[in-house]
């Protein structure tokens, strides 16, 4: 609703046959561009032109090191046409992507764009935000600040992008096992900023996949659609995925690992060291007391020798090899964690947005099939005063998601709760 051109970009590559799954799985992109004038919008695609692209390419490689290769790549051929043209200096864009496995979800992420997961009723953030709020919350972790103090950082400042440096960081996740039913949202910040992890997870719980798109960009853009919103949502359906034998299969060659992480095995120092030192410092206090500067001296220079070689011998023991885990987990997700209900403060925000737009559909006269919205509204009434705000919220919902239906496209609808978009009647 603010900006006059797109700069989000997606890309969805799903393989043609079950076979080609199991190789090398469905990959799903969201980038959001950064730059000025035409910048932030040609950064996104490339990146999702590039990525798509070099994923297939990289078919030698392993998916998890095949998908890290190509946003690397991406983000060196962005950042050479943003050095070689001006107009395109330093431009940049967000850049995460899934991939779709028998293994599992494997997530590549660079930025603020995000994607979650719901499984069971529980929504799950699977990436970091790379963006001075997340960075400045994880270093103080453990420490006591008010919300306020968070508050007053600004959110919309990204610490990671791709193209403003020759070389980029990737955040890669994963592998998080699938399970039929599992609901993946990948979404950019225009998406995540005015919809709260708490409706986004009713309506992914509580809506089809095509449905609960759509929703999330009508009340991103209801709440004043300050930035462009790009949503995908991702469903696992079917039944072989519980036996498929490709789930076993490593995510990653041998070679691709690190190398194994080695340890210097500490060797214990002779007790019979101790005792000669111990006696040594015996004599040499004696030769002071008997006035033997000489024999005092060298029983000193005995004991310090004798501790320097002592030192050195239990520090410069073997390095043996520590034991790797065989199946090898990428990063730290998941980032957060939302329960899936409604409480009575979730349904009045929903509610109070359904009247909104009801008012204004009205105030307007655009045409709107009122038996089905009211009969929609009833029944969300009614289970409000139950005391069901799950059905509820799921209600009212679904009455501002027919209402933007219908409205999307008619005269003066560009947003239907801005003030400058009703007619005046005064």
């Amino acid at each position: 609703m603010r900006r006059s051109n797109n700069q989000d970009h997606y890309g969805v590559a799903l393989t043609p046959s079950w076979e080609d799954w199991q190789r090398r799985g469905h990959l799903f992109i969201v980038a959001d561009g950064m730059g000025a004038h035409a910048a932030g919008e040609l950064a996104s695609e490339i990146a999702v032109e590039q990525i798509r692209h070099l994923y297939k390419k990289y078919i030698d490689k392993k998916p998890a090191m095949a998908l890290t290769a190509s946003i690397e790549e991406a983000n060196t051929i962005i950042n050479r046409r943003g050095e070689s043209n001006a107009a395109f200096h330093k431009m940049g864009t967000t850049c995460s992507c899934l991939l779709l496995l028998p293994q599992g979800a494997v997530l590549g992420h660079v930025g603020d764009s995000r994607i979650y997961r719901l499984r069971r009723g529980k929504l799950e953030q699977l990436t970091f935000d790379h963006s001075m709020a997340w960075e400045i919350k994880a270093a103080t972790q453990g420490k006591e600040y008010s919300e306020e103090v968070y508050a007053a950082i600004p959110k919309n400042v990204i610490t990671r992008s791709l193209g403003p440096s020759p070389e980029v960081e990737v955040d890669l996740e994963g592998a998080f096992p699938l399970e039929v039913g599992d609901t993946f949202l990948m979404c950019s910040d225009g998406a995540s900023g005015p919809v709260s992890d708490e409706e986004i997870a009713l309506i992914l719980h509580s809506l089809e996949p095509t449905k609960a798109a759509q929703i999330i960009i009508d009340l991103a853009n209801l709440r004043g659609g300050p930035d462009n919103i790009t949503v995908i949502v991702v469903k696992v359906t079917g039944e072989k995925l519980a036996n498929d034998p490709c789930k076993n299969d490593p995510l990653i060659n041998e070679e691709d690992l690190p190398p194994p992480p080695v340890e210097r095995v500490m060797r214990p120092i002779p007790r019979a060291l101790w005792i000669g030192l111990l006696l040594i410092l015996l004599a040499s206090g004696l030769a002071y007391y008997l006035h033997q500067p000489l024999i005092t001296l060298g029983g000193v220079l005995i004991t310090i020798f004798s501790l320097i070689f002592a030192l050195v011998y239990r520090f410069t023991g073997e390095l043996v090899q520590l034991p790797v885990k065989k199946k090898f987990r990428f990063g730290k997700g998941p980032y957060s964690e939302t329960p899936c209900h409604a409480d009575s403060k979730v349904a009045l925000n929903l509610k109070i947005l359904y009247d909104e737009l009801s008012e204004a559909a009205e105030t307007n006269k655009w045409t709107i099939d009122w038996e089905a919205i009211h009969q929609i509204g009833s029944h969300a009434d009614t289970e409000m005063k139950k005391g069901d705000y799950y059905q509820a919220s799921r209600h009212y919902l679904l009455g501002v998601g027919s209402l933007m239906a219908q409205i999307r496209g008619q005269n003066g609808a560009k947003n239907p709760l801005e003030e400058d978009s009703r007619p005046d009647i005064s």
